[in-house]
């Protein structure tokens, strides 16, 4: 994606003529972009006025990630990991929801429907009072007490019912580590055994988690997507932390 600097030539420019010395870098960066001289593969050699160039560092091993997510979808996750702070003293929940979209300029809904299926109104208050900290926790905090949560549906966030989130799976896939392959079946184990046992397809949920060599294809609720993604940051971490000690 990214085009790498040509190597560091600056030192050498007295033996060649400007003349020369311009033709040369003209000729690397065409030749760079148009793929005819893969950057790793430039860096690596001699460059071309006789020094040797140190080739681009990379990571030994690349985090787990999930892949193909909708670009929307995934701003929607950093807007939720990014700090703020609010102040509300008895405020509807529909105001509430308002101010928060505002402040943080992030698109949310709620889902009326839903929640007047349960007794619940728009116009329920809320309390709350938190400074700097996640969009994600300021939702946490503030439905808890209504026995409401959220969801990324439609690109946007939707609050709902925990009985409406688990009907409203979403499905992922995730590339695993270096650190982690190999080592699926347990990574497997590990995640249906400790986030929300009850709710995995072998115990009758509806969720669901399939291993395709190192890359695993999960269906489930937003919650619990979130709490995978921390659940392999700490395993991968736990892995290069054993393997720096040994």
């Amino acid at each position: 994606m990214q085009v790498s600097s040509l190597p560091p030539a600056r030192r050498h420019f007295g033996h060649y003529s400007g003349r020369s010395r311009s033709f040369v870098m003209s000729l690397l960066t065409l030749l760079i972009p148009l793929g005819l001289m893969p950057t790793q593969r430039a860096q690596a050699q001699q460059d071309p006025f006789g020094s040797e160039a140190k080739p681009a560092a990379t990571p030994d091993t690349p985090p787990s990630m999930t892949i193909g997510q909708d670009p929307i979808e995934q701003q929607l996750r950093r807007k939720l990991s990014e700090q703020t702070s609010i102040h509300v003293d008895e405020v509807p929940l529909s105001e509430f929801l308002h101010l928060l979209s505002e402040k943080t300029n992030t698109p949310m809904v709620l889902d009326t429907r839903a929640i007047e299926e349960i007794g619940l109104s728009p116009q329920q208050h809320i309390h709350v009072s938190l400074q700097n900290v996640s969009l994600r926790t300021v939702l946490k905090i503030s439905l808890r007490p209504l026995d409401l949560t959220y969801m990324i549906k439609d690109e946007l966030i939707q609050i709902t019912t925990p009985e409406c989130a688990e009907n409203n799976l979403v499905t992922k896939v995730y590339a695993l580590a270096d650190s982690l392959k190999g080592k699926t079946p347990k990574v497997i184990r590990a995640v249906t055994s400790t986030i929300t046992p009850d709710t995995w397809e072998v115990l009758g949920g509806p969720s669901t988690i399939v291993a395709i060599e190192s890359v695993l294809v999960v269906s489930t609720t937003e919650k619990t997507h979130e709490q995978i993604g921390d659940l392999l940051e700490k395993i991968e971490t736990a892995m290069q932390t054993g393997k720096t000690s040994s």
